[in-house]
């Protein structure tokens, strides 16, 4: 049995809606699944519901966007209450809060010269989520730039013209929600950070997991976080981080495809936080 604990829907950044997630993940053999859409829990309620339908595990997750000294860090949470009022609550100010930023950033685009208005941005997302790849996908539809990645880099990525800082929580608050909430804190693809001493710190805040295995951690990554799992005692987790074919430039799921022995570790741990 194996399991993919990193993916993404329409809930967030990704192509696929919730279901549509589910089924593919059942039709490249997959028996376990997190959705981990990024700081949101709107996809769950569908995600979980196609589980009993398409017969595969559907985990409830999420992955907050966090910046600690100076980079980016990304924290997953496992075996979320979605239901949890106080947690829900926040979420929903961080989706103002991003929603605000975004419609800042139209402004700035339009300051520029681009025609772009918030329907042109809905036909790729809802006003439950609006980011900046959405943004993006709307200007290559518009033909101001040939790619997401060529709109980032000239125009809304960090430094660029229409770029408008967001609203940041630390790594250290993410993994406080996720205890209080009773779920289980990872932090995703620390191959990708610029600094990784970080570890350390956010093992001493209630860090329970590290994503070793990631589609974009060479196999240097794998040996050296496998290491870091056991030097620090942390939960040893993978997953693809699929956000869809048009987003990834290719077929993520399969490509990671975690021994379902790590995910009843996760679901010991979970239980044991519920407990206390």
């Amino acid at each position: 049995m194996f399991a993919d604990l990193h993916m993404h829907s329409k809930a967030s950044d990704g192509t696929n809606s919730p279901l549509e997630v589910v089924r593919l993940a059942k039709d490249h053999d997959l028996n376990c699944i997190a959705l981990t859409d990024h700081d949101t829990i709107d996809g769950l309620e569908e995600a979980i519901k196609a589980s009993y339908e398409y017969k595969i595990e559907v985990i409830p997750g999420i992955e907050f966007n966090c910046y600690y000294k100076d980079q980016e860090v990304h924290i997953l949470g496992y075996f979320i209450n979605y239901h949890d009022k106080k947690f829900v609550e926040k979420l929903e100010e961080m989706k103002r809060l991003r929603n605000n930023r975004a419609r800042a950033i139209l402004k700035k685009l339009n300051n520029l010269g681009f025609d772009i208005t918030i329907e042109d941005v809905l036909e790729f997302t809802s006003e439950k989520f609006i980011g900046r790849p959405h943004i993006a996908r709307a200007m290559v539809k518009k033909n101001y730039v040939e790619s997401v990645k060529e709109a980032f880099e000239k125009y809304i990525g960090v430094g660029a013209p229409a770029y408008v800082e967001r609203y940041r929580i630390t790594p250290f608050e993410a993994i406080e929600y996720i205890l209080q909430n009773g779920g289980v804190s990872v932090l995703a693809h620390p191959g990708l950070l610029q600094n990784d001493s970080i570890i350390e710190e956010l093992t001493y805040k209630g860090l329970v997991g590290i994503e070793v295995y990631h589609s974009k951690h060479t196999s240097e990554d794998v040996k050296k976080y496998l290491a870091e799992a056991k030097k620090y005692n942390l939960i040893i987790t993978g997953g693809s981080d699929f956000h869809g074919v048009e987003v990834d430039g290719r077929d993520l799921l399969g490509t990671i495809k975690l021994d379902y022995e790590y995910v009843e570790i996760l679901k010991s741990k979970a239980k044991s936080n519920i407990e206390l």
